[in-house]
């Protein structure tokens, strides 16, 4: 509740909705046909809905049918946001995911520890900064550095005190 009256809650993709269409009409087809779940043609309907309206709820009515659910769409939409590309989606399927630690209790620590020491090849996040400076791991550093990227573009949709690098300025939260 505390972050919702302090504007520092997202709802709906509308708080994005000109970076979205605006995305959407410098792409071209092909880099439209490359994000994730586009397929069969799809990038053409998006390419010209996305060039003649100005709302994502415009858009996606436009789109919408039996077979491209509004959900699918929207989906869609976040990968244009963030830049996700079918590649990005093939190469998280070809490595073990990092476990992202935001915050914990004491049962988490004793949680995190016993999978720590079960699975020592599991890669645990507490500090982006720190396993982006000491990891080998190619796709996971690009992996985290999109999650890092999702959450500097998520505080755009704040009311108020926008700011980037939360991921490396706010510790994990320990209750």
């Amino acid at each position: 509740m505390k972050n919702y009256v302090l504007g520092k809650t997202v709802s709906n993709l509308s708080k994005f909705e000109h970076q979205i269409i605006y995305n959407l009409r410098k792409m071209t087809l092909s880099e439209i046909a490359d994000l994730p779940d586009v397929t069969e043609g799809l990038e053409n309907l998006i390419k010209n809905a996305a060039n003649s309206c100005n709302t994502i709820d415009e858009l996606i009515s436009i789109v919408k049918s039996k077979r491209y659910t509004v959900t699918r769409l929207q989906r869609i939409l976040v990968y244009c946001l963030l830049g996700i590309t079918k590649k990005d989606m093939q190469n998280s399927k070809k490595a073990t995911p990092y476990i992202r630690v935001l915050g914990f209790n004491e049962k988490g620590k004793e949680l995190l520890s016993g999978i720590a020491h079960t699975n020592p090849k599991l890669d645990i996040v507490t500090s982006p900064r720190k396993f982006l400076d000491q990891s080998n791991n190619r796709i996971l550093k690009s992996m985290l550095e999109k999650d890092i990227f999702a959450t500097d573009v998520y505080t755009l949709g704040y009311d108020y005190d926008s700011c980037s690098n939360l991921d490396f300025t706010h510790p994990i939260i320990h209750i």
